[in-house]
């Protein structure tokens, strides 16, 4: 049986939309999913950085110049060197309070002396990432709090184009930021100033 041409082309036009119609919503959830992987949080404010993180910065100027890309090109190699570098910092030191190391409540500096605090891993973690020829723009220190025991801690982050990921010294597993045990506060822009985020938003367990 011949079929007309009129009714070929209708055919075709019905399969190509009825394939576009269900290929739409995996299109949709996809760039969700994209999405979500970054750490992008509805924000009440841009704000001075920390006191002490301007004085650490004061003190040491190169390890605050955030020039260069702010995104690195997701890769296994490269996910495999920060996971790399966030486990042998947190084997490297000991955590040590600033008060016991340093005899004052709050300090942020580089580790020494074998110990090191929150504030202190993240550095640490950034410098080696940086020599390693890593753009510092791209690690970012933030202010969390976690979601069970509410305290404040510090961690690094590391911007991809495959998500926002966490570095920090409690755990050797890098992670994504919405799979971290975390409120996330505040955030350290490129720009020198710091994102802080409407808490509003967060639950808590």
């Amino acid at each position: 049986m011949r079929i007309a041409p009129q009714k070929i082309k209708l055919f075709c036009c019905l399969a190509i939309a009825t394939f576009l119609i269900a290929a739409w919503p995996s299109v949709g959830a996809e760039k969700n999913k994209t999405a979500d992987r970054s750490l992008h949080l509805p924000v009440i404010r841009i704000s001075d950085p920390p006191t002490q993180y301007v004085e650490f910065c004061e003190a040491n100027p190169g390890h605050c110049d955030m020039t260069g890309p702010h995104v690195l090109v997701y890769s296994e190699p490269l996910m495999k060197l920060i996971a790399e570098i966030n486990q042998r910092v947190n084997s490297d030191y000991r955590f040590v309070e600033d008060w016991e190391a340093h005899g004052v409540e709050e300090l942020w500096s580089c580790p020494s002396a074998g110990v090191a605090d929150c504030e202190d891993y993240a550095l640490e973690k950034r410098k080696r990432l940086v020599d390693q020829g890593l753009s510092r723009a791209a690690f970012t220190m933030a202010i969390v709090s976690h979601k069970k025991l509410l305290s404040t801690h510090a961690v690094l982050l590391a911007e991809t184009t495959e998500g926002t990921f966490v570095l920090d010294n409690l755990t050797n597993d890098v992670l994504l930021w919405n799979q971290a045990p975390y409120n996330f506060e505040a955030r350290e822009r490129t720009d020198g100033k710091w994102t802080r985020f409407d808490q509003s938003y967060w639950t808590y367990e």
